[in-house]
């Protein structure tokens, strides 16, 4: 029910040569019978209702000149506007009533502030009355960040479910506890349970959120206020109910779950990472102790498609097998579990630096995407204290997404570049935006351009 594809970036390498890179492009896609098998959900939402909830982030209609206290902040009293805790419970009353949402799926509501309680546990989607009750409770609250504990409370509901598990994490500001919180993810990541993070507003850890989702194989949602004119893949704050339904959306057409892969490399070839580029970019886990790697959750339609990136050591001229590929996984729509029968990699060592040079162009598109995400941590880091030098690595970032026809990324890039040139830096809200973008602003299968082999040894190191 899951068909795989695998191809390396080389099917020659040059003979007697120590220290070479090998790129292989392994694409997961369900057969025609996965595609129909759509999973039950069970979601639970862990929901930020901390006093900075309260803060408006849509246009008001009329400004009544007053303030309000909430937590020790002062806010202003607006009329015709929305603050963020309204537009989360708008966008969760939306979910329940929506059609997407069929009676078998089963949902669960957290909150936290400066504690975490279940307002209601995993329940039937037909039971709308009890979902919505739990839902208009969360103005009720208000205090700290305690997002750990929120998470831990989450993850004690998922134990005992089954189908398709996801976690929903909405938060505005610094986790209290962030160590605890990471911990979670660790778990979460066991459990081959997706976070998607919803991010509202600047104030939000997006360090932290980052490492939430890469652990899960999740992806991360950024949400600002309506007067910043926010850049993709950054979204309105009134686009939020839209949002999340879209999230949930990719959830039940995540149709092939815990997917697994086994690498066996024989002597000295070293898998040194493994990298989903497509639908959205994440690093694989590698927890300590070895055994598979958790490939995450499988969509009906784009499928899923990694980069392995091995280092071989130097051999003789010969054709020969390198590692061999094992991958389990489930279709809980079907009731099916499944492998695939083990994939051999093969390559051909020669003494021919004509043949060597051969590059697969497609293979390439996805490596150079990966490497995007890595020059823009670089360029993060270095506008701290050399501009300069973080202006040429955003520059060589930006000509890697014109080549690959990343239009969107290339806007993300040009405004930091921008901001570069006039200040010296880079603001909270676009570091955030292209740190995000790299990991969601990627390819479609085909789209690109092949990079000229100087450019890859550059890049890659290939």
């Amino acid at each position: 029910m899951l068909e795989a594809k695998m191809r390396p970036h080389r099917e020659f390498l040059l003979a007697q040569t120590a220290g070479q890179k090998l790129f292989v492009l392994l694409h997961l896609q369900p057969d025609a019978a996965a595609r129909q098998a759509r999973p039950n959900l069970s979601v639970v939402f862990v929901v930020d209702t901390s006093g900075s909830m309260r803060e408006v982030v849509t246009e008001p209609t009329e400004r009544t000149g007053q303030t309000t206290f909430v937590d020790g902040q002062r806010y202003e009293v607006v009329r015709g506007a929305k603050n963020k805790l309204e537009l989360v419970t708008e966008a969760l009353k939306g979910i329940v009533s929506s059609d997407l949402i069929r009676p078998e799926d089963r949902l669960a509501l957290v909150k936290f502030d400066d504690m975490a309680d279940v307002l209601v546990p995993f329940t039937a989607a037909s039971d709308r009355t009890r979902l919505l009750d739990a839902i208009g409770r969360l103005d009720w609250y208000s205090g700290g960040t305690q997002m750990g504990a929120g998470m831990a409370a989450g993850v004690g509901l998922l134990r005992g479910e089954q189908g398709s598990r996801r976690m929903v994490l909405l938060t505005d500001g610094q986790a209290f506890d962030g160590v605890v919180a990471q911990e979670q993810a660790g778990i979460l990541s066991g459990m081959q349970v997706p976070v998607t993070t919803i991010g509202v507003g600047d104030d939000v850890n997006t360090e932290l959120l980052t490492e939430i989702t890469d652990r899960t194989q999740g992806q991360p949602i950024d949400v600002v206020p309506d007067t910043q004119n926010p850049q993709p893949p950054a979204v309105r704050a009134s686009e939020l109910p839209a949002a999340l339904l879209g999230d949930l959306k990719q959830a039940a057409s995540e149709v092939v779950t815990n997917v697994a892969l086994s690498v066996r490399a024989v002597k000295d070839v070293v898998l040194e990472r493994v990298t989903r580029v497509q639908p959205t970019q994440t690093e694989v886990p590698r927890e300590s102790g070895g055994g598979p790697l958790p490939l995450g959750n499988v969509e009906a339609g784009v499928g899923a498609t990694y980069i392995l990136e091995f280092t071989l050591p130097a051999r003789p001229a010969a054709r020969m097998r390198l590692a061999q590929l094992g991958l389990t996984y489930q279709v809980p729509g079907a009731g099916y579990r499944g492998e695939i029968p083990p994939v051999d990699v093969v390559v051909e060592f020669t003494g021919d630096e004509a043949m060597a040079a051969r590059v697969d162009s497609d293979v390439m598109q996805w490596v150079q995407q990966r490497n995007i995400e890595g020059l823009v941590a670089q360029a993060t880091r270095e506008a701290q204290q050399n501009p300069e030098q973080a202006a040429r690595t955003l520059e060589q970032a930006r000509s890697m997404t014109q080549r690959l026809g990343n239009g969107a990324m290339t806007q993300v890039l040009d405004r930091a570049i921008g901001e570069l040139g006039s200040s010296k830096t880079i603001s909270l809200g676009t570091a955030k935006t292209m740190r995000l973008g790299a990991k969601t602003q990627t390819l479609k299968a085909g789209e690109g351009s092949l990079p000229t082999d100087e450019e890859i040894r550059k890049m890659t190191g290939a």
